[in-house]
């Protein structure tokens, strides 16, 4: 185990040299060599899709492989005990890459961003999320995300509510419990709380410097996020009961079911935190 993280690390530096910073496959190789196998066709395969998204292919074309790419996620979300795609484990993180950089090929995610529920291209913003989630590598960071998603939802509820759609109402406070449900999982079971709130203060480890240091950031972004959801936890009900009060009667159902569902997802969520 420990061997396969010190390989996704490895990866992962990698794949930001050569994304993002210009660099090339023989230079992340030299510094290496002993992972150089196995890294080699990973990197081609990254470096083989980024250079294919400047080409530009017919409309009908990119669309229908948009379709396809977001399909395909949206089956995966479905089956989780699955292998990604079929693919071994170390293949995931570039096949993730490969799917936000076709995915940002167009205008299409943009446009989709502000997208809502009732709208067409909600569909696509939700799988960009998804491929935002796959790209982020740990629990506390899942964490951080989904609380961000859990906003997203309660203005979208909001909006809804201004719309008269009910049934869109009850869909998105679904997607909202269960981003509070995953928050509180992820940060009461990530294999890293246990070590950051017992690791050693550097005084009291002078040889373990960068570990402490590591630890006390770990602690730093756990606090920012409890902060973060002890604001949501007020202000997502509230924002909620002010929709309620001018809310037609077609959607005052949904919206109290929203916000009972903020309520006690927030609560579970601080109580992972405590």
């Amino acid at each position: 185990m420990k061997k396969s993280r010190e390989f996704n690390n490895i990866l992962d530096e990698c794949l930001e040299r050569l994304l993002t910073k210009g660099e090339t496959i023989e230079q992340c190789l030299q510094d290496f060599p002993e992972q150089a196998d196995e890294l080699e066709p990973l990197l081609q395969m990254a470096l083989a899709t980024k250079k294919a998204i400047t080409i530009q292919p017919h409309p009908e074309f990119r669309a229908e492989a948009r379709y396809q790419f977001l399909s395909a996620l949206q089956r995966r979300e479905e089956k989780r005990s699955r292998p990604f795609f079929g693919l071994r484990p170390r293949w995931a993180p570039v096949v993730a890459i490969v799917l936000a950089l076709l995915l940002a090929g167009g205008g299409t995610v943009a446009a989709a961003g502000g997208s809502m529920p009732d709208e067409p291209l909600y569909r696509v913003k939700l799988a960009t999320e998804q491929v935002q989630l796959i790209l982020t590598p740990s629990a506390l960071g899942k964490a951080e995300f989904y609380a961000r998603l859990a906003d997203r939802r309660v203005f979208e509820i909001a909006y809804m509510a201004s719309r008269n759609k009910p049934e869109q109402i009850e869909q998105t406070a679904h997607r909202l419990d269960d981003y509070l449900a995953k928050i509180a999982s992820l940060t009461s079971t990530q294999e890293v709380t246990r070590d950051v709130l017992m690791a050693p203060a550097v005084e009291e480890a002078p040889l373990m410097p960068k570990r402490a240091e590591g630890a006390r950031i770990e602690v730093n972004r756990r606090a920012r996020l409890r902060a973060t959801i002890m604001h949501y936890a007020v202000n997502h009900p509230e924002r909620l009961r002010a929709v309620l009060e001018t809310a037609p009667e077609s959607v005052r159902s949904a919206i109290l079911q929203a916000i009972a569902i903020s309520t006690r997802g927030y609560e579970k969520a601080l109580e992972s935190l405590d």
